[in-house]
């Protein structure tokens, strides 16, 4: 909580904040709900007395006020809204404003501001009415104990100048396995002990995808990533670090961190099911010859103007999947995937992915996108099919391992724990399996 700048008895008597003339409105606290009384828009908590039933929690922007976060395009800056009824009466100025204005920018450094101004973006917003700017603090989300940074596509270089540091054949650990899932999770980032620890965050919590990247964690380093997920955690038992392989697990387990079994992924052979040759594939092989003879289709390499028709094929896949299976975690998995298959559209290219589309009469009825690992192993990211074309799943899998000749491995990736989708996998009968752990404290 900021300690308050105007003093209370004036507050109590003003008539002018907790009101306001639009809603929504840049002026109204993105966290309040308004109702509409006498001509305007009235703060839900604001009771008769003028009291707030909210002060305890009430919202940052709520608790800086008259002072506010300016964005100006990259810009940050701390402002004063000269229309506040105290600020016009008393025109503060001298030591006493400028002792508080040291407190704002110290207090803003801290972690639990950061972090809520990256949870919460709206509060910096572009005010231009009656209001003086007083600071520059565009440096503000840099800063801070843990120096979180949310994560753009403009990091993308960094990242995998960390990554390269790894080499795997775990889907997770490339910058497209990360990023397309920001639009389910606030991704943040910041550097410990010359370790890049990566973190997502939603409404349950925090935890990291991937361990530390970099030079191997120290313990301290590991230490210091729980003490940040902790902190932001109500339940330590959702901090956990994801997606460990066996070869690392026995580090973890001697400096006394708890593993959990959390997936399996597939490598399966590419020349394998290129070819989709002799007795082990042949059920897939009857499968793609029967879309082949009954299909007149075009294998096209994807490019932008494909993106609307394969979100729509992915929307009737989807409806498709959840006729078939009523498991209520693979429906929201399928809605989660969604999102996520947005985002890697929006950013194909600088992704750095690769993806073919088949179309027939048209229409487009099977995609599959993926990106490279290493040199030896390529990660299939999607695939989707119109499943009333039978067939079209073993032709654009097929399809595909045929054009990314060079690699030795497919990464199909996990299952999720879900027997449906164990069962198809292991289908294409893969060449090894990758078993990865969740650790907690």
């Amino acid at each position: 909580m900021l300690k308050q700048f105007v003093p209370s008895d004036f507050c109590l008597k003003c008539q002018g904040c907790c009101r306001f003339a639009r809603n929504p409105g840049i002026w109204a606290p993105a966290g309040c709900r308004l109702v509409r009384k006498n001509g305007e828009y009235i703060c839900a908590n604001l009771r008769e007395d003028n009291h707030c039933e909210a002060y305890s929690c009430h919202p940052l922007d709520c608790q800086l006020y008259p002072f506010l976060l300016v964005r100006h395009g990259n810009s940050l800056r701390l402002g004063l809204h000269r229309a506040c009824s105290f600020i016009t009466e008393h025109r503060p100025q001298g030591t006493a404003l400028k002792g508080y204005i040291d407190y704002l920018k110290e207090r803003l450094q801290t972690d639990d501001i950061i972090l809520a101004l990256q949870n919460n973006p709206e509060i910096a917003a572009d005010y231009r009415q009656d209001v003086e700017i007083i600071a520059d603090v565009s440096d503000l989300l840099n800063a801070g104990e843990f120096g979180l940074r949310q994560l753009t596509i403009e990091d993308k270089p960094l990242v995998e100048s960390y990554l390269q540091k790894n080499k795997t054949n775990v889907s997770s650990y490339h910058f497209a396995g990360i990023f397309i899932w920001s639009g389910l999770y606030k991704i943040f980032w910041t550097i410990i002990q010359d370790n890049l620890c990566i973190f997502y965050s939603d409404a349950i919590g925090m935890f990291m995808p991937i361990p530390p990247l970099g030079v191997p964690p120290g313990e301290e380093t590991i230490l210091r990533c729980f003490e940040l997920m902790n902190s932001r955690n109500q339940n330590n038992e959702i901090s956990r670090i994801e997606n460990v392989s066996e070869t690392d697990l026995k580090y973890y387990e001697q400096s006394g961190f708890k593993a959990k079994l959390k997936d399996k992924e597939y490598l399966c052979l590419r020349d394998a099911i290129a070819k989709l040759s002799g007795e082990a594939f042949k059920h897939k092989r009857a499968s793609y010859n029967h879309f082949k003879k009954n299909y007149k289709a075009q294998v096209l390499k994807y490019n932008d103007s494909l993106c609307q028709d394969c979100l729509s094929l992915y929307r009737l896949w989807m409806k498709e999947r959840k006729g078939k299976f009523s498991d209520s975690i693979y429906q929201q998995m399928l809605e989660d995937s969604f999102v996520s298959f947005e985002t890697a559209l929006k950013f194909y290219e600088k992704l750095d992915l690769i993806g073919y589309a088949v179309k027939i009469d048209g229409k487009i009825r099977a995609c599959s996108f993926g990106y490279a690992l290493n040199e030896e192993t390529f990660c299939v990211l999607f695939e989707v099919c119109d499943l009333e074309c039978k067939g079209a799943a073993q032709f654009i899998f097929s399809e595909f391992c045929q054009k990314l000749s060079g690699y030795k491995y497919t990464n199909i990736m996990g299952t999720s724990d879900l027997k449906n989708l164990e069962k198809l996998k292991l289908s294409y009968r893969p060449a090894e399996e990758v078993a990865l752990h969740a650790i907690y404290q």
